[in-house]
């Protein structure tokens, strides 16, 4: 009778432990979601009103603001100046439109984006659950390896050094360029233009030439296009003390797709044509515009050094 007792009182208690234990296993899981979940929300990126973090207001390859995105930028040299970018994946295509690997480069930390440390001495975390800044995968970094570590083993991604990160973030530039080139369609930062519409500096229609059109944003929410580079560029010189550009774009040659104008490399003065005669051919990358110039002649011109005596029109 007392065997038949005990046997009774354990089965009893037996599944109300089980039930117990399930249960404190999963607030235990739910808790812990939940404190990740924060954590990662609190964590905003792009920032919707940020500080100045750095002095520079738009990438020089994208035309992005480098504070709204300060979590990922990036500052570097290389033998034309020192420049700051939005990101790794924006300093990886300007090192490849130079043909230079940068020097001194510096990142900003994910969690602490007023801090900016060596990023040669820095850990990165590679596709993690965070917003990543002109790429789906997002590269973020940290100071040290246990923080990296740390927070991959909450959202996910690999942890490697700068030169690992900096290798990927080049493969994926060419691979992120149509998605990019769709999604400043989707929002409006560029348009192409229809039939109907006039050059604003020469009244031809940029629609007949794809291979030359280019358009202008300004900070009043104007869009202008333009039948060639020239066209533009004569608009901005002619028009300093009344508009106020927030974004330029020009049609990359002889790609066709635009392409932020700040970050490119100029071909001035040689035989190739355009709608308005001697044209500026904007490429990405210098070594093709050094092809051109040794076929073709002219001579490379920064977008800021660009002056209309530079390219005439005809």
């Amino acid at each position: 009778m007392q065997r038949k007792i005990f046997s009774t009182q354990f089965s009893r208690k037996r599944p109300i432990g089980i039930m117990v234990g399930l249960i404190s296993v999963l607030l235990l899981i739910a808790t812990s979601l939940c404190a990740v979940g924060v954590e990662l929300a609190d964590i905003m990126h792009p920032m919707k009103n940020p500080k100045m973090y750095s002095k520079t207001m738009n990438c020089p390859n994208c035309g992005m603001m480098i504070n709204m995105w300060a979590r990922t930028r990036h500052s570097f040299s290389n033998h034309e100046g020192g420049y700051e970018t939005c990101s790794i994946r924006c300093l990886a295509d300007l090192s490849a439109k130079s043909g230079e690997l940068p020097k001194n480069v510096m990142v900003a930390l994910y969690t602490e984006p007023e801090k900016m440390v060596s990023a040669r001495g820095a850990f990165y975390v590679v596709g993690s659950s965070a917003k990543g800044t002109m790429t789906m995968i997002s590269k973020i970094a940290f100071a040290d390896q246990e923080a990296a570590e740390k927070f991959s083993g909450r959202y996910g991604g690999e942890v490697l050094g700068f030169s690992e990160t900096f290798k990927k973030a080049g493969v994926e530039v060419d691979k992120m360029r149509s998605k990019i080139q769709g999604n400043r369609l989707k929002m409006g930062k560029i348009s192409e233009p229809g039939n109907s519409v006039s050059c604003a500096f020469c009244g031809m229609p940029p629609a007949k030439y794809p291979a030359h059109r280019s358009q202008l944003t300004t900070i009043d929410g104007q869009q202008m296009h333009f039948c060639s580079t020239i066209c533009l560029v004569n608009y901005l010189n002619d028009h300093k003390s009344s508009t106020q550009p927030k974004a330029s774009w020009v049609t990359v040659y002889p790609d066709g797709d635009y392409e932020y104008a700040n970050g490119l490399y100029y071909v001035v003065g040689s035989s190739v044509m355009g709608p308005m005669g001697p044209e500026v051919l904007p490429y990405r990358k210098k070594a093709d515009a050094e092809t051109l110039i040794a076929k073709r002649g002219g001579k490379i011109v920064r977008w800021r050094d660009i002056v209309p005596v530079a390219v005439p029109v005809k």
